[in-house]
């Protein structure tokens, strides 16, 4: 309960400072994560072993977060369509999880993939995402988890061509397109964009961003540093 009510409160917080709204973050091996995927839920109590148990602390969370800011403020749920570890989340699992959070009230849902775990992200990535072709990590997925929900589905996770996002949205794999990454490169990109300029994102899809995370200085784009722009 301890843990239900600190992100209730924290939900209570965003409101009261005029936020629009939440994002219960229970992707990338975060603590809601850990629940949901066998890979480090091993509990043999009402909380592990089932998908429904492992969900457990996610639906209570979200039913603590309604009772505390009630259902006119919007509450979303990034989770992994997989997390891509042995033994760990699938596409099914996440599948059921994600029609429980819809019975319980979620507003919409965010899909992502991977995790913090050593053993599924490294500090950078070799290579790049050198065209279109490359892009939309979880695609695939996203059409399964669209065709079972009813509320509205974003998804996140390589998007960097205006046209990609564009052609999601057109096909139907998605309700809304989220990006990160290329943010931390181009804070305005989505003015560049609604200027005329339709050049896909700067971002490299590198990772190398991570870097300076794990020296202590937090996230930074490492080409926009070398380039000083």
């Amino acid at each position: 309960d301890r843990v239900c009510q600190a992100f209730a409160h924290a939900a209570r917080r965003a409101r009261e400072a005029s936020f629009d709204g939440v994002q219960l973050h229970a992707a990338h091996g975060y603590l809601l994560s850990q629940f949901l995927s066998p890979f480090y839920n091993k509990r043999t109590d009402a909380y592990g072993g089932t998908i429904q148990n492992r969900a457990r602390i996610a639906l209570e969370s979200l039913k603590a977060i309604r009772a505390m800011v009630g259902n006119d403020f919007a509450v979303l749920a990034k989770i992994n369509s997989e997390d891509f570890l042995e033994g760990g989340l699938t596409v099914d699992d996440m599948l059921q999880a994600s029609a429980m959070l819809e019975q319980a009230g979620i507003d919409a849902i965010e899909l992502s993939g991977g995790t913090v775990n050593p053993a599924g992200l490294s500090a950078s990535r070799k290579g790049a995402l050198e065209s279109e072709s490359h892009e939309i990590y979880y695609r695939e997925a996203a059409r399964q988890f669209k065709q079972r929900l009813r509320v509205p589905l974003m998804l996140v996770g390589g998007i960097r061509s205006y046209g990609v996002a564009e052609l999601l949205l057109a096909e139907g794999v998605a309700d809304y397109i989220a990006m990160c990454r290329p943010f931390i490169r181009e804070p305005d990109l989505i003015n560049r964009w609604k200027s005329g300029d339709v050049r896909r994102a700067f971002c490299a899809s590198d990772n190398a961003c991570f870097k300076p995370v794990f020296q202590g200085r937090g996230i930074a784009c490492v080409a926009k540093e070398k380039e000083k722009i």
